[in-house]
């Protein structure tokens, strides 16, 4: 080694010891970055976050400290609604004994009823029942047993007391019987005959019928060729103008469907005449006549005798104006009060 490597020597020793406390000062810098960058961290989100769940459950213990003072409440308002009503139970089933000892000494104190007043009693309910079968059931037949009944039960108790109430029931009896009653049954029979024969009527079929080409009238002149076609094209065709509606007639597998929607109609005015219903009885039955005559051939004598019995049906009056047989139960009513 020469004198000059020596002096060189010291130089290079100093600047790797810089270079290593630069390092050195370099990570500990990062070093102090990075625990104040997780200061920062901790200070601003997870503090924060802290805060908010804090508040939260305080909120929450809150809600909770108020729904046990509601539940109290609730509790308390319960129990005190519970107690009036038990107060209300025990007054109301007291005011009802009384009632009930109240009864049961009125009853104890009067003697039993009369005879007289079980008669009186037994006629009053047959007038109540034959004033409803008139008006709400039109049945006058019905309602006619009932008022003989009661005029007999009043004939054997032989009081002049009631003569009123026997002269009013003469007259309802008397109207009762010249009443036209209605038979029911018979017209629900009638019903049922045109609804068997319904499978044997014949459908309306189409008619055809020849018609004679016009005569063509001689003319002096010569006809050209299109002259003559146009008076054979003429010869071929006839118009006729229809001034009503023209009904298509039914396909054969379509008469089904017109069986079942006739006898719909006559089910359904069966089920009018037993309630009485005339609206719905009449427009039944002008429905089902209307099918009839549209589709069905007027000309088959079975049809014209099914059209026929449809009409006859049809003029048929359900609701009949009944006598007013009230007089005798007002009448009654007096008797029994003018008595007690």
């Amino acid at each position: 080694m020469t004198e000059s490597d020596e002096a060189e020597a010291p130089p290079v020793t100093v600047s790797r010891m810089g270079g290593r406390a630069v390092g050195v000062f370099a990570i500990l810098f990062a070093l102090a970055g990075l625990a104040g960058f997780g200061y920062l961290y901790y200070a601003l989100i997870l503090q924060d976050s802290s805060s908010k769940l804090a508040a939260e459950l305080a909120v929450a213990r809150s809600e909770q400290n108020q729904l046990r003072i509601d539940f109290r409440a609730l509790e308390t308002a319960q129990r005190q609604a519970t107690a009036d009503l038990k107060t209300q139970q025990d007054e109301r089933l007291a005011e009802t004994e009384r009632s009930l000892i109240q009864t049961l000494n009125e009853l104890a104190n009067q003697g039993p009823p009369s005879e007289r007043e079980w008669k009186l009693a037994e006629v009053e309910y047959l007038l109540r029942v034959a004033n409803h079968r008139v008006l709400m059931e039109q049945d006058f037949s019905a309602a006619l047993d009932l008022l003989e009944a009661a005029d007999q039960i009043l004939l054997e108790l032989d009081d002049f007391s009631v003569h009123a109430v026997r002269a009013e029931l003469a007259d309802e009896i008397l109207n009762l019987q010249q009443v036209t009653t209605i038979d029911v049954q018979g017209l629900y029979l009638r019903l049922d005959a045109v609804k068997r024969q319904l499978e044997m009527l014949a459908l309306a079929v189409p008619e055809y019928a020849l018609v004679e080409p016009p005569r063509l009238q001689k003319t002096d002149s010569p006809s050209g060729f299109l002259d003559s076609l146009a008076t054979e094209f003429r010869s071929l065709l006839r118009f006729r103008r229809l001034d009503q509606n023209v009904v298509p007639l039914l396909a054969p597998e379509e008469a089904t469907y017109l069986d079942l929607n006739l006898r719909l109609m006559l089910e359904q005015a069966q089920l009018a005449a037993l309630k009485s219903q005339q609206v719905v009885f009449e427009t039944s039955l002008d429905t089902a006549l209307e099918w009839v005559l549209a589709y069905l051939d007027t000309t088959d004598p079975q049809v014209i005798d099914t059209v026929l019995a449809l009409e006859a049906l049809r003029g048929v009056q359900l609701e009949l104006q009944g006598p007013d047989v009230s007089g005798s139960l007002n009448e009654l009513l007096k008797a029994r009060r003018g008595s007690s």
